[in-house]
């Protein structure tokens, strides 16, 4: 009994957890002297809860990586499209030089079967030589996973930072992130993204 058990919580632990994100690719303009200060974090998203929550984690963690950063959302809570007028006011009210919009260009699904499995203790061969009763209650001891299938959103998006002096672009980076929940996605991005502007950013 112990072994059927503990054969299922091995199983459980060993489902996919596919909540990753990749640097397709990254540009930044060259020469690229000047160094900004604060960024004014934009996010557009349709879904306004998303929305806030993407821009206030990408916050907490470019914060983490030292860079000085304010979410738009936290300035205009109820707007759900920024217009040039309200971004610029809300840059102003930052105290923002830079501005970095993060934009989806696609998304798609995807989806994948894990075949189900079964374990006989003994292999079924050794069932035969324990006798009928042997053969009989070795089949209490099978453990047999069912097959599932897992449905992943594929989304790519575009991180852009732009100068507020020139509103001229100065870095960019296209990432992919592959994922079962919005809420992982976000967690993955927002982790993948901090590092990268801090490592090759204008900041």
């Amino acid at each position: 009994m112990f072994t059927r058990y503990f054969l299922l919580c091995c199983t459980l632990l060993l489902l996919p957890a596919c909540q990753t994100t990749e640097i397709l690719n990254t540009w930044r303009d060259e020469p690229q002297s000047e160094k900004f200060s604060k960024v004014l974090v934009i996010a557009v998203l349709k879904e306004r809860v998303y929305r806030d929550l993407l821009e206030q984690k990408l916050v907490t963690a470019l914060m983490a990586e030292g860079i000085n950063a304010e979410a738009a959302s936290k300035l205009f809570p109820e707007a759900d499209v920024m217009d040039e007028a309200m971004t610029d006011t809300a840059m102003k009210q930052a105290g923002a030089d830079s501005v970095m919009v993060i934009r989806l260009v696609d998304t798609r699904k995807e989806v994948v079967y894990t075949p189900g499995t079964t374990y006989v203790p003994g292999g079924y061969g050794g069932r035969y030589s324990m006798g009928y009763y042997g053969y009989y209650g070795g089949g209490y001891t099978v453990v047999s996973t069912p097959g599932y299938s897992t449905e992943y959103n594929i989304s790519t998006a575009e991180t852009t930072v732009f100068s507020a002096a020139s509103n001229k672009r100065v870095w960019s980076t296209l990432t992919e992130t592959t994922e079962t929940s919005v809420n992982s996605a976000i967690d993955s991005y927002v982790r993948v993204i901090g590092k990268s502007v801090k490592a090759s950013g204008p900041f």
